[in-house]
């Protein structure tokens, strides 16, 4: 079984006019800008996922500062989870700088049938005060909903790119510590906090409830960082991740062959792990 963790979906008025949603909206202008950067429907999605064989993808829109928008797009992934039962897995995404509106979104959608809470994310503004204490009250209702929360997060150094947000390890940890109710997976490769199951105090039982997803690693690391986090981190903590239609499956398998990542490993990182995180069976 093949799942996918990190998908992203876009209604029809986004597809067909991303511009005019460029008011208002810097961090979606910077990701969307150029042309060349695809935005799906969920047909799109599942043609990738039946092309592939993957039996079920978690996907979401996109964290708005203009509740309208989010609504719009949150409303899009719920119903494509309807249109294609078991196949897309709905999460609700909203933006943590909106406070109780973001609140009431999340709960919305979540009494409609969304799975988690993600891709959340802070691009401009990263991990600061004000963006940690507008995750709180989202990371406890995951917590009292028994979801996770998928979170956007990204190495603090190296080379630059749209969308790479301010943020150290440092916030990333505090944050999770700060919450140890919550179920996180964080996006591509937690900027690397996986390193840190090496210490000897406190990291194991701070990051006992994290997952870390592959999104968009070909872009970020060498094919051997599989290698090292399943030998740091242990490989029931590795979800596979697409960031599709960024990078599709194929792109991966070629990674773990490289990093020689086979057998009950690559099951694990592939599906199980996620199966297990979201409670997905056979039918998704």
């Amino acid at each position: 079984m093949i799942l996918d963790a990190h998908t992203h979906i876009a209604p029809p008025e986004l597809r067909q006019d991303r511009r005019s949603f460029f008011a208002g909206e810097p961090d979606f202008e910077v990701l969307y800008r150029d042309p060349k950067a695809r935005l799906i429907g969920a047909t799109d999605l599942v043609e990738y996922l039946d092309a592939n064989r993957i039996q079920a993808a978690c996907s979401f829109g996109f964290p708005w500062n203009d509740d309208g928008k989010t609504r719009l797009c949150d409303d899009y992934v719920l119903d494509a989870a309807s249109r294609y039962p078991g196949r897309i897995v709905p999460f609700a995404c909203v933006n943590p700088l909106r406070g109780r509106q973001a609140v009431r979104e999340a709960e919305r959608c979540l009494s409609a049938g969304a799975r988690g809470l993600g891709e959340i994310a802070t691009y401009g503004a990263g991990l600061g005060p004000e963006v940690r204490s507008g995750l709180a009250p989202l990371a406890e209702l995951a917590a009292e909903a028994g979801v996770p929360v998928l979170l956007h997060t990204n190495e603090a150094v190296g080379h630059s790119y749209p969308g790479k947000a301010p943020m150290s390890l440092e916030e990333i940890y505090r944050l999770v510590r700060r919450h140890p109710r919550t179920r996180w997976i964080l996006a591509h490769w937690g900027g690397g906090l996986f390193v840190y199951h090496l210490l000897r105090r406190e990291a194991d039982d701070v990051l006992a409830n994290v997952w870390y997803d592959t999104a968009a690693g070909p872009f970020l690391y060498k094919p051997d960082v599989f290698r090292r986090f399943l030998n740091i981190a242990g490989a029931d903590r590795l979800v596979f991740g697409s960031d599709y239609p960024l990078l599709g499956l194929p792109r991966y398998l070629r990674e773990m062959d490289a990093a020689g990542v086979r057998g009950p490993e690559r099951e694990a990182v592939l599906g199980g792990n996620l199966a297990r995180l979201l409670g997905l069976g056979e039918g998704a």
